[in-house]
């Protein structure tokens, strides 16, 4: 309950890691400023019991981490020192105006010290939805970096199917997963959990079947990270030190290869570096036998539908500036913005440039501003506008139903994103409110 101090330490090892040659560190979940192992604690049916939950609420909340802020860029900064990309699992202030949300978060740092990006954890567990709130669509994202696409889940999510599923439809090639212990199952038919910190054999843990299966059946590299604590590191004065189970922070910490194996096996009872050495090609030949995303895949049989934008208290379509409906920016022939623009030299390279469904009256001026900055002539924007009735002449013709139609345009604009370098602002796709 200190993030200044959980700062300085996750500062130092990830400086720690860079000395070492590690490419990419992964720490586990919210352990800035730590894990609510207290869940269990909670109520106010007293006075006394009433002011502990305050205290310990407030402190909670004051002790997590705004992105950006002070502590994220002295993180960005110690990355930066040690020249490798990190995901950091914290407790995160949501930055909304009026909202004073925690939320689950995984944090994204590339090696310049900036911010890539994050995720929040969609779905909180048990008690857990008391600390935090909900992810959306827009935070199950993937990272370019120079190891290959880096995506993360945390916890159980790591056993969600079609989040699994979507994260390799997003190309991710290394997963982070972070957890906030370990645990085993027992007692009669194996329905106990078992969250005494005893040390079980790894196949009476779900995590080590989620770790593993994760690695084999998208291929990926698996670099999971799982919390370390003992009651001995916990202050005195924390209200519920005594009535809290802090046994099952026993670590866990281990790297798995896109085979189901262990590159590296659970680390349990002491802090450490799991470090392994990867060979990014073991990729290519694990998918020679099973590619989740290309031979064994069957989309004629089973489809994804997976949503992208945030969720917010105003509908996207009203947020600023109003802007024609059902319009989809993408690139067209090079031209000016102005129609005696010249025309570029045979054979220049242009650059690529994709614009959201921007209000009207933005579009020409950010044009101009674009076409200033990378040449007449370099620089255009078409307008695709369908309608209902556009929608159900494709399903027609090309038998197919509305939403496979409205999948397909998704993929497509999905695939000019990845391919484009220059992105001004996100695209927008906005479907008629009869659809």
């Amino acid at each position: 309950m200190d993030k200044k101090a959980s700062v300085e330490k996750y500062a130092e090892t990830i400086r720690e890691a860079g000395r070492q040659g590690v490419d990419l560190i992964v720490t586990p979940e919210t352990g800035i400023p730590v894990y609510p192992y207290w869940r269990n604690n909670f109520g106010y049916t007293d006075p006394e019991s009433a002011r502990r939950w305050k205290e310990t609420v407030v402190a909670f909340y004051d002790e997590a981490v705004r992105i950006p802020g002070p502590e994220t860029e002295e993180l960005g900064q110690a990355v930066k020192a040690a020249g490798l990309t990190a995901v950091i699992g914290l407790n995160e202030q949501d930055d909304r105006p009026g909202s004073r949300t925690l939320y689950n978060t995984m944090l994204f740092i590339g090696p310049d010290g900036e911010i890539m990006g994050r995720h929040r954890k969609l779905m909180p567990t048990h008690q857990e939805r008391i600390f935090w709130g909900r992810g959306d669509a827009s935070d199950l994202r993937v990272f370019e970096t120079s190891f290959g696409r880096l995506g993360g889940l945390i916890c159980f999510e790591n056993h969600m199917t079609l989040l699994k599923a979507a994260m390799a439809i997003k190309g991710e090639e290394v997963h982070a997963a972070c957890w906030p212990g370990y645990w085993a199952y027992g007692g009669p038919g194996n329905t106990v959990r078992d969250m005494t910190g005893t040390l079980h054999p790894l196949h009476r843990s779900d995590q080590d079947a989620a770790v593993r299966e994760y690695a084999f059946e998208t291929q990926t590299f698996v670099v999971s990270a799982s919390l370390f604590l003992t009651e001995d590191d916990v202050p005195d004065d924390f209200p519920y030190k005594k009535t809290t189970n802090w046994k099952w922070a026993m670590g866990g910490s281990a790297i798995a290869t896109p085979f189901g194996t262990y590159a590296a096996e659970p680390l349990f009872g002491q802090e450490g570096l799991v470090i392994a050495d990867l060979d990014l090609a073991d990729r290519i030949v694990a998918k020679n036998v099973f590619d989740c995303m290309g031979h064994y895949s069957r989309w004629d049989v089973a489809q994804l539908r997976l949503k992208r934008q945030a969720v917010g208290p105003e509908p996207a379509a009203e947020l600023g500036a109003p802007r024609a409906a059902r319009v989809v920016e993408v690139p067209a022939a090079p031209a000016g913005p102005d129609a005696g623009a010249e025309e570029p030299e045979a054979g220049a390279v242009l650059p690529k440039a994709i614009m959201g469904a921007v209000p009207e009256g933005l579009a020409k001026p950010l044009l101009a501003a674009l076409s200033e900055k990378f040449g007449p002539g370099s620089v255009a924007a078409a307008r695709a506008e369908l309608d209902s009735d556009d929608l159900e002449e494709l399903a027609r013709t090309h038998g197919l139903s509305h939403d496979e139609v409205v999948s397909f345009i998704h993929d497509f604009i999905d695939l000019i994103r990845r391919r484009s370098e220059f992105v001004v602002p996100d695209l927008v796709v906005e479907e008629p409110a009869d659809a």
